[in-house]
């Protein structure tokens, strides 16, 4: 009698030590889409003259095939690595100023939390590249006024810390 009430205590306790690692690992599956204007686009590259602004006008979260809705929000974004803005509110939009970048490559990147209905909440993280091409150039496709734009679906990782 006695070794069956001390199966009855320790019982309850081994359920303390399973894991749930299973079901947090039940991500968003999304890709993130950045609508952009100010600069043109070749081979995943936006190209910017110096001193246009590259403008980012909406961040969206686009499920995947045969997945539930998903939204953004906490999203921050990164020139080369150091945070340059934050925002919580859709569309998510920032400018980026090149006037006082250096001539050259650069890269945009962008951390959002990714809410999907029927998922675990995910951190989305991406980034793309971005030239700044000198001031008395054409981008490519003859446009030297900065009117250019498009959307952009770079490579994006879901994870389960946002770090």
């Amino acid at each position: 009698m006695k070794k069956f009430l001390y199966l009855l205590l320790v019982l309850p306790l081994l359920g303390v030590f399973t894991s749930c690692d299973d079901d947090d690992k039940d991500l968003p599956n999304v890709s993130l889409a950045i609508d952009y204007s100010g600069g043109t686009e070749e081979n995943g590259v936006v190209s910017v003259v110096q001193g246009n602004t590259l403008e980012i006008n909406a961040l969206k979260a686009i499920p995947a095939e045969g997945t539930k809705e998903a939204t953004l929000t906490n999203v921050v974004y990164f020139l080369d690595g150091v945070p340059v803005g934050r925002t919580d509110i859709m569309p998510f939009a920032i400018n980026i100023n090149t006037t006082e970048l250096e001539v050259g490559e650069h890269y945009l990147g962008v951390q959002a939390t990714v809410l999907q209905v029927g998922k675990s909440v995910g951190f989305a993280v991406a980034r793309f590249k971005f030239n700044v091409l000198p001031n008395d150039t054409q981008e490519p496709g003859g446009d030297q006024g900065g009117e250019g734009g498009g959307t952009l679906t770079p490579d994006t990782q879901i994870t389960d810390q946002g770090k």
